[in-house]
């Protein structure tokens, strides 16, 4: 595992008057399996902490009609670089997404990492190395999670929040809008209190998304995915574009939510 130490002590206002100091944020990567991140958590606590990120599409997208998971798992040269710049810290992974063989398909990925403070930006983006004239099935960028046991969504009609009570998607913005200038999505523990917010800041192409969904478990394990394609609209993709999205991550208290901006 490629251990990245880019643990800096967040700040944080709590109660009026007063200022808690959050722990250090433990982050890694995994070089051997695309380069992306595979560990954010605060070290005191695995309530809720995320546990990796994929690229990939498993089915309709590449080989119509077929079942194979291809994206940044399979991609086991990755580039990797690490920068520090004005006291932050960048990791930039660029890779192929690759069938199970290490053969590319046709798509490029580059992912810029930084971190500061309880924050985490990425910055995904996707590139086509050849022409994709149809696609219709799925393709996504996957942050799994663990240690949650409540979801949350910031939607057009206002917060919605639940408890995780059935297996499966709990959430999805194709059949429940997110809202138009804060789209947030994000899991919580009400044991630590604490919850990991995901709001999508910058989409390119405008309206590229299809569904940005979470998929969970009974056991506090599942995935938040945001979807370029989801199966329900026919796409395609010219050599040398670029589909770019950017997300920012927080980890922060459950009351904390409503100050989001």
């Amino acid at each position: 595992m490629l251990a990245i130490a880019l643990t800096l002590l967040a700040t944080i206002k709590g109660a009026p008057n007063q200022t808690a100091k959050w722990p250090q944020l433990e982050i890694a990567f995994r070089k051997q399996s695309g380069g992306l991140l595979s560990l954010l958590r605060f070290p005191e606590t695995d309530l809720p902490s995320l546990t990796g990120m994929t690229i990939y599409t498993d089915w309709g997208i590449l080989r119509p009609e077929r079942h194979e998971p291809i994206g940044s798992q399979n991609e086991f040269s990755p580039k990797v670089i690490e920068q520090i710049f004005d006291g932050s810290r960048f990791v930039t992974v660029e890779g192929q997404l690759k069938d199970s063989q290490g053969q590319p398909c046709g798509l490029r990925y580059q992912v810029v990492h930084k971190l500061v403070a309880n924050t985490l930006t990425v910055d995904i983006s996707l590139k086509a190395e050849r022409n994709f004239n149809s696609m219709h099935g799925f393709l996504a960028a996957m942050l799994t999670f663990s240690g949650a046991n409540e979801w949350f969504a910031r939607t057009k009609k206002g917060w919605v929040f639940a408890d995780i009570l059935r297996e499966g998607r709990v959430f999805q913005s194709a059949h429940t809008p997110l809202d138009d200038k804060e789209p947030t999505i994000g899991i919580a523990n009400s044991k630590s209190g604490l919850a990991i917010a995901l709001t999508i800041k910058e989409v390119e192409p405008k309206d590229i998304l299809e569904n940005v969904l979470i998929h969970a478990n009974f056991k506090g394990i599942g995935g938040i995915f945001i979807a370029w394609c989801d199966g329900i609209l026919g796409k395609e993709m010219k050599i040398g574009e670029i589909w770019r999205i950017f997300l920012i991550l927080k980890f922060l208290r459950l009351n904390e939510l409503f100050s989001l901006e």
